[in-house]
């Protein structure tokens, strides 16, 4: 299991620095478009296209290490009030909806893809084929609900307080 875990982390932080990339390529295209308007008086014409498919492309590429290091954001609140038995099933309720839901939305997002391939879908500024940057969301959810699978069969971290204990002071519960 360690090994399959530290290869799940190590694709997911690759990802992550695809990520980063994407982020780095939006500022720098921003920030040279807006020189190129206020002092050449002739900014690009594909940076909005460009940009927003590179937001895309960062969102999509970062979900795997969130979801690989569980650092999305989460309630805990009921969770934390059960019994370790109900707290589990909670566990597996919740993975189960984000498998379904990644399945769903990699399935639709796959047919989209392949329509805009067949169609040969270009932006209209720079004349990019769209269909490669769609693929990017079938991919990267169908790697999310990899690493989920592996999570629901995954040994659950122990948390710091016992089930029905009280929250620390300052959760604002």
């Amino acid at each position: 299991m360690d090994t399959l875990e530290r290869l799940l982390m190590r694709i997911s932080r690759g990802l992550n620095y695809l990520a980063t990339i994407s982020l780095l390529l939006m500022t720098l295209l921003v920030i040279t478009s807006s020189v190129m308007r206020y002092f050449v008086g002739r900014p690009f014409r594909f940076t909005e296209e460009l940009v927003a498919l590179l937001y895309m492309a960062m969102v999509y590429l970062a979900i795997p290490l969130v979801t690989a290091r569980r650092t999305q954001i989460t309630v805990s609140v009921l969770p934390e009030r059960l019994t370790i038995l109900l707290a589990g099933l909670l566990r597996v309720g919740s993975a189960l909806v984000m498998v379904g839901f990644c399945t769903w939305f990699m399935i639709e997002a796959l047919d989209f893809a392949e329509y805009s391939r067949r169609l040969s879908s270009r932006t209209e500024q720079f004349d990019i084929l769209l269909w490669p940057w769609m693929m990017l969301i079938p991919l990267t959810l169908g790697f999310t609900t990899l690493i989920e699978i592996f999570h629901l069969f995954r040994k659950p971290a122990s948390s710091t307080g016992e089930p029905g204990q009280g929250l620390p002071v300052g959760d604002g519960l």
